[in-house]
């Protein structure tokens, strides 16, 4: 796979893309990422790619300031283009312990630079709230955390922030073993999230910058 930086102004690149279906889109790290894909017509679909947004009853992707943000194709050996990243050098919060942001709205603490992992329960979900609370101020993926399993059984929205974009999740977390469903969908892969990988491994991405946002032109996730 090979890294070409891109000519064409991200905006333009992502104002285009957003406003056709055909085209997938993430958000994440090694071992935790929201994916997010719109069918044409489907209910609730909003799309709006002069602000860069697109939300569904599904899920929702909401792009920011693309302020010092470099486009990179990751390009195979027959010449496709398999993915678009945006890059900066800008952090995210980077917390290590899941934190309360508010009475619903808990960041994991996923423990990476440049991307926050939060969940946003519903008012009502008050079992699921104890358990967050419960896990304040601890690591997301210790043994003991009641948080993680309470998730996975309420699967309330995820959402994935990066310093420029945020991608939303609304659809059911599957069981062990199960599949994920069709259009946006999230992956935490405790195992992999472990590594403290910036990138996929053998990712010819420059280093010092990170993936904010991934494109993959006419790919079904």
């Amino acid at each position: 796979m090979n890294c070409v930086e891109l000519s064409e102004a991200p905006r333009d690149l992502v104002r285009r893309h957003l406003a056709d279906a055909a085209n997938g889109w993430s958000v994440g790290t090694w071992g935790a990422i929201g994916e997010f894909q719109y069918d044409e017509g489907e209910p609730g679909l909003v799309v709006d790619a002069e602000n860069l947004s697109v939300s569904s009853r599904r899920g929702a992707l909401r792009v920011g300031d693309l302020a010092e943000v470099k486009p990179f194709a990751l390009v195979d050996e027959k010449g496709r283009i398999r993915e678009i990243a945006f890059c900066s050098a800008r952090p995210a919060s980077g917390r290590t312990v899941i934190h309360a942001l508010d009475a619903v709205t808990f960041d994991l603490g996923i423990g990476v630079p440049h991307i926050d992992m939060l969940v946003c329960l519903r008012e009502d979900d008050v079992e699921t709230r104890r358990a967050l609370e419960a896990g304040v101020g601890r690591p997301l993926l210790t043994t003991d955390n009641p948080a993680g399993p309470a998730i996975g059984k309420a699967s309330p929205t995820r959402v994935f922030a990066s310093a420029f974009a945020t991608l939303e999740v609304h659809q059911p977390i599957p069981p062990p073993g199960g599949r994920s469903p069709e259009g946006p969908h999230s992956h935490l892969l405790p195992h992999h999230l472990k590594e403290g990988r910036m990138h996929a491994p053998g990712s010819p991405l420059p280093a010092g910058l990170y993936c904010g946002l991934s494109l993959y032109p006419r790919t079904r996730l």
